[in-house]
């Protein structure tokens, strides 16, 4: 005898449903459906490029935010450089991060954090970054970094109009590139400097 958990009788004619049957069919047509159709996760319909956000003030809002509007981001654990907004106001552009995608997400940033003021391309100076590096826009780095680097800081309203203005991500690197030049010489003036007392 068949339990009644198993199999559902059909009132009319008696025939019989064999449950764990109808399961079997509707999963193996779910799995040929994704087989068919394979699900994109956030990354892949994102493209390669990462945001990725320090979690300081609303980093979970904005980050929501940023996924809403199609970009995979990430918010590292933290660890002893992240504090607060106001220590974490640098932003780390991967070189092959896509213009378009700047002008999206850099005034939501500022949004989510005002202090923001300190912009880097990686790899401007020479540094050889891992290729996830390239790919990565980085919100909220620690200020002690620029300082090491000796970046200069930019006004908010000058760096939205310029990515207005220009017309590839490569032009925008070298505007930030001649902004952060002055911090870069002075760097070298300290270290001849330094040669010069040894």
């Amino acid at each position: 005898m068949r339990s009644h958990y198993s199999a559902i009788h059909d009132k009319k004619g008696g025939n019989v449903i064999n449950i764990s049957a109808v399961r079997y069919m509707l999963v193996s047509v779910f799995f040929c459906a994704l087989l068919a159709f394979p699900a994109l996760s956030r990354s892949e319909a994102a493209g390669p490029f990462t945001v990725e956000i320090a979690d300081v003030g609303k980093s979970q809002e904005f980050a929501a935010l940023l996924q809403k509007k199609g970009f995979a981001t990430a918010i590292p654990a933290k660890n002893m450089w992240v504090v607060d907004q106001q220590s974490n106001c640098v932003v780390w552009i991967g070189r092959n991060i896509p213009l378009d995608m700047l002008r999206v997400v850099l005034p939501e940033a500022y949004r989510f954090n005002p202090y923001l003021k300190f912009f880097h391309v990686v790899g401007d100076r020479g540094e050889q970054p891992p290729r996830k590096v390239d790919d990565t826009l980085h919100i909220g780095g620690n200020i002690e970094a620029a300082l090491v680097k000796k970046l200069n800081t930019l006004d908010k309203e000058e760096l939205l109009a310029t990515m207005g203005k220009v017309a590839t991500a490569e032009e925008l690197h070298k505007y930030l590139h001649e902004k952060n030049k002055a911090g870069e010489a002075d760097k070298d003036k300290d270290k001849d400097k330094d040669k010069d007392k040894d």
